[in-house]
């Protein structure tokens, strides 16, 4: 038995070790990539085009309070990987950073929500889509989230959440606010920023996905080639309906993009978010006596929940080639006002 322990006992500390490496790995590798894609990305989405069309309008918000939530993140993955404090002050790490945390990822989590329903409004309500989808109403909307998550969350900056002996953001025992952290808050989270987002970008994802098919069926069925046998006469096509024929297909085409575009974007949001929000919904925010394992544990989870975060810009290029082509071009324009900048000077 005591050979047990003892070798259990030297097994944790090495599998510890080696999860702080992979994640001060992984984390730098991670955190610069997705900056780095979202200010790419945010070159294309501020363009005046985009902002005045609702779904460019949601996807440049989504761009920036993502890089905001992954600021956030590396302040809590540079404190608890390499022991360095940003800014050596309870209020800032404890309160305002929480704080920061949670409503920038609630926020993310719903304009995801809104981008899948936007898309889905538009292929499926074409004429009201023209009521509905609109910058205006987008605003709206954003405002409203704004200030549902900045209010919920408000009670992170309760005085007494600050650094205890250890130097561990700790709420007050007992404590009405210490019980809504740990028990209520974390299932309402899972609910607001994962069960209903997932529903409504499954529930649109899937239907666009069952229009697509429909009309590639009538599409299929109107090309059937005569049985043979059968006499026919084909009347010769018009250039009318050849650009009928060539829209529609260009239509398809856009709609199988936008909904590959959905469909990675659901796939990687229940992949990134769901593991950190299941381990804070049954562990709490400070549960473990072990802080050691804590830290390493909720670290490494949000180092990987922050992949969809910093992932938009390279799924997008992988789904979407009309978006390679602008970055492209972006790209070419960004270089020529440098070079004509140069010549200047």
């Amino acid at each position: 038995m005591n050979n047990t322990t003892s070798v259990v006992t030297g097994v944790l500390p090495q599998a510890l070790e080696t999860l702080r490496i992979c994640t001060a790995v992984l984390g730098i590798m991670v955190y610069s990539t997705g900056l780095t894609g979202n200010t790419l990305s945010l070159l294309l989405f501020i363009q005046k085009e985009l902002r005045q069309v609702s779904t460019g309008l949601v996807f440049l918000l989504l761009n920036v309070f993502s890089t905001i939530h992954l600021i956030s993140l590396i302040v809590e993955y540079i404190d608890s990987i390499y022991q360095v404090q940003v800014i050596a002050n309870a209020k800032f790490r404890c309160q305002f950073i929480l704080w920061l945390q949670n409503v920038t990822r609630t926020i993310c989590s719903f304009l995801a929500a809104t981008v899948s329903l936007d898309r889905y409004i538009r292929s499926e309500y074409p004429m009201k889509s023209r009521i509905w989808c609109t910058v205006a109403n987008v605003m709206k909307l954003f405002l409203l989230y704004c200030s549902f998550s900045i209010v919920f969350y408000a009670f992170f900056f309760h005085p007494l959440n600050i650094f205890n002996n250890l130097y561990q953001c700790s709420f007050p025992v007992p404590s009405t606010f210490r019980r809504f952290a740990l028990n209520y808050l974390p299932p309402i989270r899972f609910v607001l920023i994962c069960v209903i987002p997932v529903a409504i970008m499954i529930g649109c994802g899937g239907k666009m996905l069952w229009n697509i098919h429909q009309s590639k069926n009538r599409i299929s069925q109107r090309t059937t080639p005569a049985q043979p046998g059968v006499t026919t006469i084909a009347a010769p096509a018009s250039q009318g309906s050849n650009v009928t024929e060539n829209a529609r297909k260009r239509r398809a085409s856009i709609d199988s993009m936008l909904l590959m575009m959905v469909l990675s974007n659901v796939v990687a949001y229940i992949i990134t978010q769901i593991p950190f929000n299941v381990y804070t919904l049954y562990y709490g925010y400070e549960t473990s006596d072990d802080y050691t394992i804590y830290s390493l544990i909720r670290a490494f989870l949000l180092m990987w929940s922050s992949v969809y975060f910093g992932v938009g810009f390279y799924l997008f290029c992988i789904t979407s080639s009309q978006f390679r082509k602008q970055f492209v071009t972006k790209i070419k324009i960004v270089c020529a006002c440098h070079r004509s900048a140069l010549r200047r000077h």
